[in-house]
């Protein structure tokens, strides 16, 4: 895509956004994450300098020089480029360099293992290509919840995957709860997933879950041509073998005492409690089986949600547009070039923001921002009840019969959110013209 951009100033961000470009900006365009960043095909001469921000992050995370900060980086003749990070699971994966690339460093983690029970039965019943197929559409399923919910996927072995909590984050309250809200998702995701897999396979698939807290050394471990982030230490073992106790204890969802001391008990629904004694430990463990929150977020709902919605982001857009033009013709006359671009940035937004309105950084920033940069696309501040009303009835069409008063009612408090920050960042870009 090529596009042309007048004017001094404008970062390479700002022209993204300007063109209706998807390009992630998790920080909100202020240099505080490097999910914007760029790799410069030609034209290098043509930028502005590194601001000192962005020097520091590239010699923190050891950028060659074609890498740029694109809210950091201006062009003052043509350029070419490509964007880094297209995808949820690559932005979340970033985070990942908060760890040393070559020592290893001990860090306070959440950690999460989900494993298929009865992964031999179901190989011997199938042939290579559908295990295959399958195994590929439950690491995709499952993995979802890990990264909308601030983890980082560490590993797949066989049928097992490892979720970590808190590698950007000091704050254990939150890493555990965001552990906690990753369980439930996924317990969720595997009935869905079951659904699917039934009519096509015959096959109904069950998991275990165990969450731990402790502590744990990750680094980049393998030959010096190929190295992953691996987590390593007694903690880790752990979080596995409370895993492993799920089968032992008809529990989905099993938690050691570490994280529900880190959360506020009271607001676990806790179905039994047990002393366990986990293999190679010699004193016994404190393990809680949960299947939910007894006090859940207003937006837990929607953030539950959200994978299901956007399975396909581009007929949920579709179908968003539809009802906002019916609601209001008017406002179709904002998207001259069509709303498919724009579709993709507006499933990025959702899928990014619901799911991370209680845990990440800089959302309340970022949203602000968007509001700013909307009044220069020709967005009123009376668009946002139209905006609201078109996405709820988007939200009741897709999830049909599943939509119930409860469900309704956390998006409800979900876009009131959204949408009052967006409209605050408005409503200041106004008053300042």
């Amino acid at each position: 895509m090529t596009v042309e951009a007048s004017g001094t100033g404008a970062t390479l961000l700002d022209i993204s956004i300007a063109h209706k470009i998807t390009h992630w900006h998790e920080c909100g365009g202020h240099g505080r994450c490097t999910t914007c960043r760029v790799r410069i095909l030609d034209g290098a001469s043509h930028l502005s300098a590194p601001t000192r921000r962005e020097t520091e992050l590239a010699q923190a995370r050891g950028w060659d020089p074609t890498i740029r900060l694109a809210c950091q980086t201006s062009a003052s003749g043509n350029i070419s480029l490509e964007r880094i990070v297209l995808s949820e699971a690559a932005a979340s994966q970033l985070r990942a360099e908060t760890v040393g690339r070559e020592a290893g460093t001990e860090r306070q983690l959440a950690i999460l293992f989900c494993d298929m029970r009865d992964f031999t039965a179901l190989a011997d019943t199938n042939s290579a290509f559908d295990v295959v197929h399958i195994l590929n559409r439950f690491f995709e399923v499952l993995g979802d919840p890990i990264l909308l919910n601030g983890g980082i996927i560490s590993h797949y072995v066989g049928d097992q995957i490892c979720g970590l909590f808190g590698l950007d984050d000091d704050d254990h309250a939150r890493s555990c709860s965001g552990a906690m809200r990753a369980a439930l998702g996924m317990a969720e995701a595997i009935d869905r997933l079951n659904e699917e897999l039934a009519g096509s396979f015959g096959v109904l698939l069950k998991i275990g879950i165990g969450v731990h807290f402790g502590n744990a050394i990750v680094g980049e471990v393998g030959h010096p041509t190929l190295r992953r982030l691996t987590i390593v230490g007694d903690d880790v073992n752990t979080a596995s073998r409370i895993e492993a106790m799920t089968k032992e204890m008809g529990a989905k969802i099993l938690i050691s005492r570490a994280v529900a001391d880190r959360l506020a008990e009271a607001s676990l629904s806790i179905t039994a409690t047990t002393m366990a004694r986990l293999r190679g430990k010699r004193h016994d463990v404190e393990l809680l089986a949960i299947d939910g929150f007894s006090d859940p977020s207003p937006f837990a709902l929607a953030q539950r949600s959200i994978g299901r919605l956007l399975n396909d982001p581009s007929v949920f857009a579709e179908q968003f547009y539809a009802n906002m033009f019916a609601m209001r013709p008017e406002l179709e006359g904002l998207f001259s070039n069509g709303t498919v671009s724009q579709g993709a940035m507006l499933s990025h937004m959702l899928r990014s923001v619901v799911s991370g309105l209680e845990r990440r950084k800089h959302v309340t920033i970022g949203l602000q921002t968007l509001g700013r940069k909307h009044v220069g696309y020709g967005v009123e501040l009376d668009h946002y009840d139209t905006f609201r009303a078109a996405m709820l009835k988007t939200i009741g069409d897709v999830m049909g019969g599943d939509m119930t008063h409860e469900m309704a009612e956390s998006w409800s408090n979900t876009l009131d959110v959204i949408l009052g920050q967006m409209k605050e960042g408005a409503g200041a870009e106004f008053r300042r013209h």
